[in-house]
């Protein structure tokens, strides 16, 4: 058997315990709260993959013993978030992906918020949909998802351009649009719309 392979057993044993969520397992040294809802972790784990883990995880941060109330996302993303630290993926759907991209940010993986990145850029693009996703690519400096609503933004100007979508959207976006299109908008079409 090969290193790879043996670090990829070692390290699914730990998911494995980890998605067991044993409360008496040895193995879980930190409990995260959501409403009455648990969630046991190893430090060890979460320290190597974040800096803000080790922040949050140092004794000027936690009282021993105490769960660390969560309040800024839900059980089910923050779950999903520690089930891809410990396993190197997890659910993302249509849903859940603007929640757990912020916390992939707020919680400083890297790695992560690049797994998040592509699952966005294989969401099929819509007019209904293209002003959220330019909201979050540029929120989170998402290069690959931008580039991608870029293209569709240039493919169909016209129609995003006459889009009730487009009717709403803040001023940012529409200088995002003008900066983009320079060369190729022509002015009374814009205006048009």
């Amino acid at each position: 058997m090969d290193a790879k392979q043996t670090l990829y057993e070692l390290q699914m044993d730990k998911f494995n315990i980890f998605k067991a969520q044993d409360s008496e397992n040895e193995e879980f040294d930190v409990v995260f709260e959501f409403d009455g809802r648990k969630i046991y972790a190893n430090k060890f784990m979460l320290l190597s993959a974040s800096r803000t883990f080790k922040t949050m995880l140092s004794d000027r941060w936690t009282k021993k013993d105490e769960p660390i109330l969560i309040q800024s996302c839900t059980f089910d993303d923050f779950m999903e978030f520690l089930t891809f630290i410990y396993s190197g993926e997890c659910k993302l759907t249509d849903d859940n992906i603007a929640f757990i991209v912020d916390i992939a940010e707020f919680y400083g993986v890297t790695i992560f918020k690049n797994y998040c990145e592509e699952y966005l850029t294989k969401i099929k693009l819509y007019l209904k949909n293209i002003f959220q996703l330019l909201e979050i690519a540029n929120k989170y400096s998402l290069e690959k998802l931008k580039k991608s609503i870029d293209n569709f933004i240039l493919q169909n100007l016209s129609t995003v351009l006459k889009s009730d979508q487009f009717k709403g959207v803040e001023k940012s976006v529409i200088k995002y649009i003008v900066e983009l299109n320079q060369n190729v908008l022509k002015q009374d079409e814009f205006f048009e719309a």
